[in-house]
């Protein structure tokens, strides 16, 4: 269940000249989206402060839109993102286009949408489709609302849990809290007391994410992902990884018992 590194280095401010990540392609999961240069699009009032005695670069400002496609042949499907730039000092560019004063300036895009959006992370075949879902969901709202993405991934665990049969509600129709479901859902087998905690890490970060002057970092939604993602791996790969291997040793007990000359 790898996590796309790429898709992540997209929620950082992208520099003009630099190649674009590369995110695994959500259509085909084989392919990679390779960018074109983006197209940046000034504001009214970026253009009209040009004309100010006092104009620097750096209140350059606009939208943006850029188009990709999957690199693979069978499938190139096109990907539509868009969001907003400024203009700022370069880290490395002599783009002589961009010089002012003795300065080198570069555009910085920061992306707000991808559509369609591509997976925060690839869940195993075991999943459940209301735990796809949530990733689903938390993909799409990803670089709009971080905030929105981290309650996604809570919502992502109550739809586990849910198809765990840990119900939303108890015997008198009461709403059960997600702290109590998680509990139970721990409680039922002791090899889960190592998952609780990595569920419960979500759920304090879609709580956060909820609140009206969340400020969420990019960097916390990540880590965020990558703790879900470990926790997915524990409950769906990691018992059939140990069916497998029990079922090698199995085998070869009953190889060493036919064969007594055999040796460790």
């Amino acid at each position: 269940m790898p996590v796309d590194s790429a898709l992540f280095a997209l929620a950082d401010p992208l520099e003009s000249g630099k190649p674009w990540p590369r995110p695994v392609c959500a259509t085909c999961r084989s392919g990679h989206v390779g960018f074109e240069e983006p197209s940046p699009y000034e504001s009214f009032e970026s253009l009209s402060s040009q004309s100010h005695p006092a104009f620097e670069p750096q209140w350059v400002e606009g939208t943006f839109s850029v188009r990709g496609m999957c690199e693979n042949q069978l499938c190139q499907q096109i990907v539509h993102g868009s969001g907003d730039f400024r203009v700022d000092e370069s880290s490395e560019s002599n783009d002589e286009q961009m010089f002012y004063q003795g300065v080198y300036y570069s555009n910085y895009f920061s992306l707000q949408t991808l559509h369609p959006a591509m997976d925060l992370l690839t869940l195993p075949e075991a999943a459940p489709e209301e735990v796809r879902d949530g990733v689903r969901l938390a993909s799409r709202v990803f670089f709009t609302d971080h905030g929105l993405a981290a309650t996604a991934l809570r919502g992502t665990v109550e739809r586990f849990l849910t198809s765990a049969g840990v119900p939303s509600k108890d015997s008198k129709g009461n709403f059960q809290s997600l702290a109590h479901r998680i509990k139970e859902w721990g409680k039922a087998d002791p090899d889960r007391r190592r998952i609780v905690p990595l569920l419960t890490a979500i759920r304090w970060l879609g709580n956060e994410g909820t609140h009206e002057d969340s400020k969420l970092e990019p960097g916390e939604v990540i880590t965020g992902i990558q703790v879900l993602d470990g926790a997915f791996y524990q409950i769906f790969v990691s018992p059939e990884i140990d069916i497998k291997a029990q079922a090698i040793a199995a085998a070869r007990a009953r190889g060493a018992g036919l064969s007594k000359g055999a040796s460790g």
